[in-house]
């Protein structure tokens, strides 16, 4: 981890980039971390809140983007397969796909806002061939308060940003509270539009 808050310091957004859509793609490095170190750098006048939050999120989509495909054309057997090469924990991924399974849609959204789940959830999203579209608006909703959230914390708490990792179950109930309003706005919103239909 020194390694990678180092790259961040010296790579700055590039560096960031790489990390968020590498977590977003079944390699478990802890977004409260990059997050959390980039509000850090925040704080120190290094990276600026709204690029810092816009790549990250970009980056959070693309990383999911390609786990989606990987599912979509490996499956389950690829990740089973490689997954040592990167510290690939099939305890979460199980969680994950048991989510997928039970909710569908709903399990993206939410699985966004919940640490180490949300590494794997776009995976079984490919493998069940979910709608990619549908996969995407999801993504992007849950993927946007997460990082929101972690980067603005980081940067109010400064050189104290490692409390993220150790208050992050404060912040994981945050989130999906605020992703399930959001998925029930959504949800709601597409019922009425069917009803008026």
């Amino acid at each position: 981890m020194d390694t990678l808050l180092q790259l961040m310091e010296t790579y700055g957004y590039a560096a960031m980039f790489l990390a968020m859509a590498a977590e977003n793609a079944n390699i478990p490095i802890p977004s409260e971390i990059i997050l959390g170190f980039a509000g850090f750098l925040i704080s120190q006048q290094i990276f600026s809140f709204w690029p810092t939050f816009i790549i990250a999120c970009i980056a959070g989509v693309f990383g999911s983007v390609i786990s989606y495909w990987l599912g979509s054309y490996g499956g389950r057997p690829l990740l089973l397969k490689y997954g040592k090469y990167i510290f690939f924990n099939e305890k979460k991924f199980a969680l994950a796909e048991r989510l997928f399974t039970k909710y569908g849609g709903l399990a993206v959204l939410i699985c966004r806002c919940l640490p180490g789940v949300r590494t794997f959830i776009s995976f079984p999203a490919g493998v069940a061939r979910y709608p990619f579209v549908k996969f995407l608006i999801l993504t992007i909703i849950g993927t946007i308060p997460w990082t929101f959230l972690l980067v603005w914390a980081g940067s109010v708490l400064g050189s104290r940003w490692h409390d993220l990792i150790q208050y992050n179950h404060i912040f994981t109930i945050a989130l999906v509270l605020i992703c399930a309003l959001m998925a029930a706005f959504f949800f709601t919103r597409r019922y009425m539009r069917r009803k008026n239909k």
